[in-house]
């Protein structure tokens, strides 16, 4: 890999190699790229490139290496991709690109030299990299554009000899590739290593055919027999393909089942709070409160018993304290600010509390007009910075956390932040893969049936929260607007 224009020259003057470039593992983050979540296998999708892989070694073999760069483009979602290949030279050898895709594709046919670059590197460790602002190291990237952010690279392989590699781009700062881009690149790069090798043999057998007499039956055999086994795979990968669909269709059936038990469950779970809250306070604490006054008249009758006045105030001091925890269980059960003064008011009113009870200092954040949301999006922001709070009191040993609620035209955006030890990078994977606990699928299926998104970032330095709905804000005359956000 390496920076050249579209004619094939390089940009690279080999008298110009910095001496003084930055060391390689100042650029290499491949450790952090095996601590990344990474994301859920898309079976079906990767299916679909193996056919396109398949179609162009029946139909055009000479087109497979360039069909398999497109479509890694496609399934790592980067924004260039592309292949290298080592070559020999009179100078000695050097990369050539004889495939690219996206951003970069007037790049064709370019390459650099062996010795250094970031494909030599990957080829002298015989691993997968991920490097970022590789312009520190090799400066002749520094005037193309776009420029590169992120770079993961894996050997490409021929006949088990290492000949090359394969190379996503990412030019946005935002797109982390991850161990599932890995294996995705391995898997597309060995089947279509195979189908290099088989082309790449015809094509030397028809230069010594031609070089001979009576055997052009013999490469019409063989191409004829290349035809037929394409044939036969790709009509496996077809059945391969109805068979992930037909899968597929049952899987998301049962998860739309599931969703819609698991949003029951929850509107049942705040309907129940919402009645022993009542309940608590209406009957519970109405007797708490009657025995009160009964010992506080008996109180009155006998002042001149010491020992009995003295054991009256304690009770009466345990029935206020019974009394405040009644109404505080209550109201974390279901908050009636939650219904009299809406969403602003209640999560004040629960984070000074929790600040109280656990010694949280809790910054807070939220626009004084935030005004009113409907009140099934009240109850889920609620229930959502009620599940994040109580686990940074819990689980996170941070003594700090940082809440930012904020109402746009059309959405709600909500962030919490805390500095502890943050998840490790098996919980993050389960989050990721949704085997995570109670709390956070109680959390992500809040957020699902309001068809938000939800972000969970997580490191040794904390861990932030940020949860995105879509929201209806009515205009004048009775028009509305509504975000489309995609969980």
């Amino acid at each position: 890999m390496g920076a050249c224009n579209g004619s094939g020259r390089s940009y690279i003057d080999n008298s110009m190699i910095p001496g003084s470039a930055v060391s390689l593992s100042s650029i290499l983050y491949t450790q952090e790229l095996y601590r990344r979540p990474s994301r859920a296998r898309d079976d079906a999708k990767e299916n679909e490139a193996l056919v396109a892989l398949v179609t162009a070694l029946s139909d055009t073999p000479g087109t497979i290496l360039q069909t398999l760069v497109e479509k890694i483009l496609e399934v790592v979602q980067a924004g260039s991709a592309g292949i290298s290949l080592l070559t020999k030279v009179e100078s000695g050898e050097r990369f050539h690109w004889p495939a690219i895709a996206g951003k970069w594709k007037s790049y064709i046919g370019g390459g650099t030299p062996r010795e250094f670059g970031p494909c030599g590197d990957v080829l002298d460790r015989n691993t997968p990299l991920l490097m970022r602002n590789i312009e520190r190291r090799y400066t002749y990237f520094k005037p193309v554009r776009p420029a590169v952010k992120e770079c993961l690279l894996v050997p490409f392989y021929v006949g088990g000899k290492a000949v090359g590699t394969i190379w996503a781009i990412a030019h946005d700062k935002y797109r982390k590739f991850d161990t599932e881009d890995v294996r995705l690149m391995i898997s597309l790069g060995k089947f279509a290593s195979s189908a290099y090798q088989v082309t790449a043999s015809i094509g030397i057998l028809k230069t010594i055919l031609a070089e001979t007499t009576k055997a052009g039956e013999e490469l019409l055999n063989s191409e004829s027999q290349l035809h037929e086994l394409t044939r036969g795979l790709k009509t496996q990968v077809g059945l391969h393909t109805q068979q992930l669909e037909q899968r597929n269709s049952e899987i998301t059936l049962q998860t739309e089942q599931l969703r819609e038990l698991s949003n029951r469950l929850l509107q049942t779970q705040d309907e129940e709070r919402r009645r022993i809250a009542r309940d608590l306070h209406d009957s519970a604490g109405q007797i708490v409160t009657a025995i009160g006054m009964n010992l506080s008249s008996i109180s009155l009758r006998v002042k001149r018993n010491a020992v009995v006045k003295k054991s009256l105030n304690e009770s009466l001091e345990l029935i206020h304290q019974l009394s405040t925890e009644i109404r505080t269980m209550s109201y974390l059960l279901h908050p009636p600010l939650l219904d009299e003064n809406g969403l602003s008011g209640a999560v004040q009113w629960y984070v000074e509390g929790l600040a109280k009870r656990s010694g949280l200092s809790i910054e807070l954040e939220i626009p004084e007009n935030f005004g009113r949301l409907p009140s099934e999006m009240e109850m889920a922001v609620f229930r959502i910075l009620q599940e994040c709070l109580t686990n940074i009191h819990r689980h996170s040993g941070s003594r700090t956390a940082a809440i930012r609620l904020t109402r746009f035209a059309s959405q709600v955006s909500l962030e919490i932040q805390d500095t502890g030890c943050g998840m490790s990078v098996e919980q993050l994977a389960g989050i990721k893969a949704q085997r995570s606990g109670v709390g956070i699928t109680g959390i992500r299926e809040r957020v699902r049936q309001l068809k938000g998104i939800l972000n969970i970032q997580s490191n040794h330095m904390g861990t932030k929260v940020a949860v995105m709905l879509p929201f209806v804000e009515t205009l004048e005359f009775g028009e509305t607007r509504q975000a489309s956000l995609v969980d």
